[in-house]
């Protein structure tokens, strides 16, 4: 007769092992020639059943097959969540990433500063997190308190600076509704007329307009719940809480496995025939072995066919194991619908594995929750807050969550430039009139923020300049091209040759430039310095397109960053060089956006380009400049003022018309 046993050391046991003794699995082997036991058989059987229950409570299985209960109500799931670090996880996530990068105000300088540190005063973001928390949970609120009666309406207009006294966090278990609307032609069905939360002992009563709720998903029509479960809808945490406990019993499971890799297997002749004083003894003997001496000692075998005890080291192997654990916790993300990844804090793993596809849903479900959850919860708070902060014009401010992702200077640089070369294409094809064009360029600026201040800035404008079309330039305005009329094809000025203009938008090799209006500083600059003789003023100019391919003039479309005059300026300062630039010409190198993006849509436009790069520069000189060390000269620092896009055909003879002073 055979007998086995999961045995687990009980305290005098461990005592006499001196706590060493780990988890043992007792298998009675009944040794050949040894007379059976006459002992009755319910004798043995209790006997056998005092030993294994005298330590079979150490096992944790057996307990249950998790910490976790089985069925729970709402009012258990707070329980749930404290006892499962894995719970709090999936509860917590969500709701740290709602509020981690919290908002962005629209206002100005001022206001802003009031609004944060009001809510820095209240700790308004802990407290949303706290009551997102909740929500997963199963619901929770946030108590708005002010001065009066709670029990009465709050109206914002109510409200002076610094009358909002506190925010404060309840779960739903502490407050509870009154009097439930069941009128379905209310716009406030299902909602209590009243809710009351205990505090010192007694029911305060709150009115409703006080009370923000943190609700979950509703629960489907039909169903036969109470009032207050139907308010506060289906709870997070009873959605993932199945998939948890498996993977928690997996990890469970896997903790035992690790245990029992120590396990001794131990056979002992004639276990059915001793009491349970012969057990302790016996198998406490062997673990005092285990524990002092490192060995273990049985009986080996002895004479007259006696098989004696024999010990078997249990192997385990580990194989697939990890894989196995990793299944239950990715089911677990899949139900939580957060990414593998980020609730288990890991790299993304596999070939070419970066983690941006993840990154990119979570932050989409993210940003969905805030919107559609968290949002609602805060438009609620923020006429009392913004009151409350002193804001002057509440009604005028606005805001938004702040991004989840931030990008890096280079690629917030790369969206701009994509955008404005959409926004340069969009206004080529003329199908929008020019003040609602500029009304939409200017909205996107100022809510992408591009440009910080833009829209205070704005706000200083005249109406009619901020929106209105440009006025038509003046031939005075014009500089040296004062047939450049609005409307009119712009004709070219080409040093010692007449005006030429195009009279039709046939394609052909095109040349582009803009004059510099202030060249006369520019010169004296130059003469000071050490330069004999440089360009007239009237033929210094940029280069915009130098295309020997033949383009469709009308197809280049126009500069939007231009002012009313048709003109554009390169601030002081900056970026400046003075270069040779090919066989002889010296040139001023400057830095310029606007002359670079503008360049870059005509080439994609169809024009040409016979460099690599384009450099905006004005030359100088074709003069030889002597002895005169152009890497000793610091280059002109002033404003540089260029005048409208001239548009001619290309001139390949324009260097045998060159004429210095």
């Amino acid at each position: 007769m055979h007998t086995s046993l999961a045995f687990q050391a009980s305290s005098p046991v461990e005592r006499a092992a001196g706590g060493n003794l780990g988890r043992l699995l007792v298998t009675a082997v009944k040794a050949p020639g040894v007379h059976r036991h006459t002992r009755p058989m319910a004798w043995i059987t209790d006997s056998l059943r005092t030993a294994i229950g005298a330590v079979a409570g150490l096992n944790p299985f057996n307990r249950g097959a998790t910490a976790l209960p089985n069925v729970f109500t709402h009012q258990l799931a707070l329980v749930a969540y404290m006892s499962s670090g894995m719970l709090r996880k999936v509860i917590a996530i969500p709701a740290d990433d709602r509020v981690r990068e919290w908002r962005d105000w629209q206002a100005s300088k001022d206001d802003i500063a009031l609004i944060e540190a009001e809510e820095a005063r209240l700790g308004l973001q802990a407290k949303v997190k706290q009551a997102e928390v909740l929500r997963g949970i199963g619901g929770g609120a946030l108590i708005l308190i002010t001065a009066g009666d709670h029990a009465q309406p709050l109206k914002p207009e109510q409200i002076a600076q610094g009358g909002l006294v506190a925010v404060n966090v309840v779960s739903r278990w502490q407050i509870s509704g009154r009097n439930w609307i069941r009128d379905l032609a209310s716009p406030d069905y299902g909602a209590p007329t009243m809710w009351e939360v205990s505090s010192n002992g007694k029911q305060t009563p709150i009115h409703p307009s006080r009370v923000v709720c943190f609700r979950g998903e509703p629960i489907p029509a039909g169903g036969t719940v109470s009032d207050e479960d139907a308010f506060w809808g289906d709870s997070r945490l009873l959605r993932v809480y199945t998939e948890v406990q498996r993977a928690d019993e997996t990890q469970g499971w896997f903790a035992a496995l690790v245990r029992k890799a120590k396990l001794l297997r131990i056979g002992i002749p004639d276990l059915d025939s001793m009491d349970e004083d012969r057990i302790a003894k016996r198998v406490g003997l062997i673990a005092e072995g285990e524990g002092i001496l490192n060995a273990t000692v049985f009986r080996s075998a002895g004479a007259n066919g006696d098989a004696g005890e024999t010990v078997t080291d249990y192997q385990v192997t580990w194989t697939g194991i990890p894989a196995v654990m990793d299944a239950f916790d990715q089911r677990v993300a899949a139900v939580a619908d957060i990414p593998f990844t980020r609730l288990m804090g890991r790299s993304p793993a596999g070939m070419n594995s970066t983690g941006q596809h993840d990154t990119d849903n979570w932050n989409r479900a993210v940003s969905s929750g805030q919107n559609l959850e968290t949002k609602p919860c805060l438009n609620q708070i923020d006429p009392i807050l913004l009151r409350s902060a002193g804001v002057s014009k509440p009604d005028e401010v606005t805001w938004k969550f702040a991004p989840l992702w931030t990008p890096t200077e280079k690629e917030e640089a790369d969206t701009f430039k994509t955008t404005m070369d959409a926004v340069t294409a969009l206004m080529n094809t003329g199908a929008i009139p020019e003040e609602a064009f500029n009304k939409g360029v200017q909205n996107l600026l100022t809510e992408r923020e591009y440009i910080p201040g833009l829209d205070q800035a704005l706000e200083e404008v005249p109406e009619a300049e901020r929106y209105g079309g440009m006025a038509e330039p003046t031939g005075s305005d014009l500089g040296s091209d004062p047939s450049a009329i609005a409307g009119q094809p712009r004709t070219t000025v080409v040093a010692g040759d007449a005006a030429r203009f195009f009279t039709d938008a046939k394609p052909r090799p095109l040349y582009v430039q803009r004059k510099l209006l202030n060249a006369d500083e520019l010169i004296a600059w130059a003469k000071a310095v050490g330069f004999t003789s440089t360009l007239p003023a009237e033929d210094m100019h940029v280069t915009v397109l130098y295309s020997r391919t033949a383009v469709d003039p009308i197809k280049m479309g126009e500069s939007w960053n231009e002012n009313e005059k048709g003109e554009i300026a390169v601030k002081p300062g900056g970026p400046r060089a003075i270069e040779r630039l090919g066989e002889n010409a010296v040139v001023l190198l400057f830095a310029s956006s606007e002359l670079s993006w503008r360049h870059e849509s005509m080439v994609r436009a169809g024009g040409s380009h016979d460099y690599g790069d384009y450099q905006p520069h004005v030359t100088l000189t074709y003069e030889a400049p002597g002895d005169l060390d152009l890497d000793a000269i610091k280059p002109f620092t002033g404003r540089l003022l260029f005048g409208p896009e001239l548009f001619e055909p290309l001139d390949l003879d324009w260097k045998s018309k060159v004429v210095e002073e």
